[in-house]
């Protein structure tokens, strides 16, 4: 679907669960033909068809709309909506409507992994989930038994390296963060011979992943990584870790954490001495976090955008009530993204299309231009590769001339 925005009407298919009860996985079992007339048993055969049967693409969402993630969750959801109201205000696909159902997993494991099974339940054709709080891996084996594509930048690493069936990461994974910051630096500082790096971190398996990756890649090079600083969430302060990290004088520390925490850190890492190049990751790239931050040396990377950068998109997010949502954040793009890289999945699978046969057609989604410019590069996946993005540029602010820029293009494929 490479349409341009249609602004004339918001067409609305979807329904919301806010608060879910836990739903037992033995309901899994009993996914049936869902009322599409086609027998199975939670399969392909029957979840798959009867997703697509009458006059829409039956799709689902789970995301932390409210709590602790919903900084960086929510706008993905946000951009998500968006697309698929675009898509459908522009005729569909294939003559058919995408009928959305959004289940807020309010930044709780557990609501995260319940809210999931009773998408699953529903026989979707396939679930978005843009979740800091889920059990990516749980909710991943539930979609695979299911056969039931999953588009999540949620997912772990060890999901989609190698390839998995049915598990797709439409942003970027902890490899590619960690090869884009070493990218970074390497083409910032030249040669990393005798420098000392140190790392300001949250607690989180994905983040560790990166700072094991970006360690050897530094390590490699010559570079000193110091133990990173860790903390959890809430932070209500950085002082003593900031400390520690200025008296090893570094030539380059690596702010991996989320929204409103990164911002914590770096101003910590400021008030401390610290002159440091500080490097982060996407979810410390939106533009408010930026600004926030206040300081020339703080660069972060992103896989598109903004969205003030991209009319066409805002017009969209405007058109359809969800301009405040996606405003500032790289992440309502990424839920864009994943939307058209399905549409054009769904575009090839065609109006029966399975839950199998879709799993088939994303792995043909190649060098895809997203529509209105909404990613920095081409995206694609393929049998042997079910990562989409494959080039980053880094953001930053200066406060001096209240301007953001971005670096050259790094490619991460």
């Amino acid at each position: 679907m490479r349409a341009k925005p249609s602004y004339l009407r918001s067409r609305r298919y979807r329904a919301r669960t806010v608060g879910l009860l836990a739903v037992p996985l033995v309901a899994l079992t009993a996914c049936g033909n869902g009322g599409g007339g086609s027998s199975g048993t939670g399969t392909a055969g029957g979840s798959g068809s009867a997703a697509a049967s009458g006059g829409s693409y039956n799709i689902a969402l789970v995301s932390d709309l409210s709590g602790a993630f919903s900084s960086v969750s929510a706008p993905g959801a946000a951009g998500v909506e968006v697309a698929v109201d675009n898509i459908n205000a522009n005729g569909g696909i294939n003559g058919k409507k995408l009928s959305l159902s959004v289940t807020d997993s309010q930044s709780s494991a557990s609501l995260a992994l319940s809210a999931s099974q009773k998408a699953i339940a529903g026989n979707p054709l396939a679930l978005f989930m843009l979740s800091g709080s889920a059990d990516a891996a749980a909710v991943g084996s539930l979609a695979q038994a299911a056969h039931i594509p999953l588009l999540s930048p949620a997912l772990s690493d060890t999901s989609v390296y190698p390839a998995q069936p049915y598990l797709y990461q439409p942003s970027l994974t902890a490899q590619q963060d960690a090869q884009a910051m070493y990218a970074f630096v390497k083409q910032r500082d030249g040669s990393l011979s005798g420098k000392v790096v140190d790392v300001a971190a949250i607690n989180s398996p994905y983040v560790q992943l990166i700072i094991t990756d970006v360690s050897k890649l530094l390590k490699a090079q010559g570079a000193k990584v110091n133990a990173a600083q860790q903390y959890n969430l809430p932070l209500a302060s950085f002082a003593t870790q900031a400390n520690a990290i200025a008296r090893d004088k570094p030539n380059v520390v690596l702010t991996l954490g989320s929204t409103d925490d990164t911002v914590v850190v770096s101003k910590a890492l400021t008030e401390a001495g610290v002159s440091a190049l500080q490097v982060g990751i996407p979810s410390g790239a939106a533009q408010q976090t930026l600004q926030q931050i206040d300081s020339s040396k703080y660069y972060a990377l992103t896989a598109d955008p903004y969205s003030s950068e991209t009319p066409s998109f805002l017009a969209a997010a405007t058109e359809y009530g969800k301009k405040a949502d996606v405003s500032g954040s790289i992440f309502a793009m990424s839920g864009w993204v994943a939307v058209y890289m399905l549409a054009d999945a769904l575009k090839q699978c065609g109006a029966a299309c399975t839950g199998s046969q879709l799993n088939a057609a994303l792995q043909d989604v190649s060098g895809l231009t997203i529509p209105d410019g909404v990613s920095y590069g081409p995206v694609a996946f393929s049998s042997t590769s079910h990562v989409a993005v494959g080039t980053v540029r880094f953001r930053s602010y200066d406060p001096a001339t209240g301007k953001f820029s971005e670096s050259a293009p790094i490619s991460v494929g």
